[in-house]
């Protein structure tokens, strides 16, 4: 049996849908969306000592003789963490028992008939099949995603992915990198794996799950650019959440999203924590002041206008700030940490 997320992510309503079972679902139809890896067959009352979670655990009955047999049975299976059960029709009953189908509503536990033409052994040789795919998958993914950091980092030339990109049919004047969470399904495009983070080149920019770093498109040299520029972009994505391009990452907002929650503290702690303090102990808007100031580009009278002000009161309140925190609003170097601050405290 396997962990492995790529059998994981068959769901109990998926196997339902599988032609070759022609299972029917009689009971627990709030646990359709439960994970399978793996199936198990049993007559014990209480197989939870040989169940690892996620299973759909084949029985014929031969043992849920009663009411309390099909409510043990049912308790062990869901305290076991295995997703659905399977009964076999036709060996002992031609049906469910009805105790076994209310326990299982009960407990949104999927009930399966399986139909006595179909064996057990056909479930475990179908996830075995599947497994050895998705690991066949796998490997070639990580295969992929090895050669695209060779790429990336100037080790090999961005000529060798020549004949994937012509296998996919990409038009090479507008490749782009994309970098993301592992996807789930397929995705148009070359698709490799580095660690948890695919990597996709595609013609496509909205070929993507969020969150997700889009490098900028060009020809098959402009490769390497566009990965590393993909890979960045997701670092602030996945701070951020949604989708950053390429064209996001030269700005003052893209800049400050790389930063760590200790890069920042300082600028909180030293600038952001001073100005809100006296403003709550004094009743005064040196924070809102300084945010106007700011957006204003550093204008006196622009920010004197904005917030009804007159010039030298304003002055006033930018050398309120400099004594709390020792940077001057007038001076750019010391503008950009007190932007920082306004930033990390929002």
């Amino acid at each position: 049996m396997t962990s492995d997320p790529a059998v994981l992510r068959l769901t109990v309503r998926q196997l339902l849908e599988v032609p070759r079972f022609r299972l029917r679902l009689v009971a627990g139809e709030d646990g359709l969306e439960r994970p399978i890896r793996w199936a198990h067959s049993t007559e014990l009352l209480d197989p939870g000592p040989y169940l690892r979670g996620h299973e759909v655990v084949l029985t014929v009955g031969a043992s849920l003789r009663d009411p309390e047999a099909c409510t043990a049975f049912a308790g062990s299976v869901k305290a076991s963490r295995a997703s659905a059960i399977g009964y076999g029709v036709g060996d002992v009953t031609d049906e469910a028992p009805d105790a076994l189908c209310q326990v299982c509503d009960r407990l949104g536990l999927p009930l399966m008939e399986v139909p006595p033409e179909v064996p057990f052994l056909s479930f475990t040789e179908w996830f075995a099949e599947r497994l050895a795919s998705s690991r066949d998958e796998r490997h070639e993914r990580e295969e992929t995603g090895r050669l695209l950091r060779m790429v990336r980092e100037g080790l090999a030339s961005a000529e060798v992915l020549r004949p994937w990109i012509d296998e996919t049919g990409l038009d090479h004047a507008s490749l782009l990198a994309i970098a993301m969470d592992v996807p789930e399904g397929d995705l148009p495009g070359l698709l490799g794996v580095d660690g948890d983070t695919g990597i996709l080149i595609s013609n496509d920019a909205h070929a993507w799950a969020e969150p997700a770093g889009i490098g900028s498109p060009g020809a098959l040299d402009h490769l390497p650019l566009s990965l590393s520029e993909s890979l960045a972009a997701l670092d602030v994505a996945r701070r951020t959440g949604g989708v950053v391009h390429a064209s996001d990452l030269a700005t003052f907002p893209a800049l400050l999203g790389r930063l760590t929650q200790e890069q920042l503290a300082p600028f909180a702690d030293q600038i952001a924590r001073p100005l809100s303090e006296y403003d709550s102990a004094h009743g005064t808007r040196l924070t809102e002041t300084l945010r106007t100031f700011l957006d204003m580009g550093g204008a006196v009278g622009a920010t004197s206008r904005a917030l009804f002000l007159h010039p030298n009161t304003l002055r006033h309140r930018l050398a309120r700030i400099e004594r709390l925190t020792g940077r001057n609003p007038l001076q750019f170097e010391d503008r950009v940490a007190l932007a920082i601050a306004v930033w990390a405290a929002r």
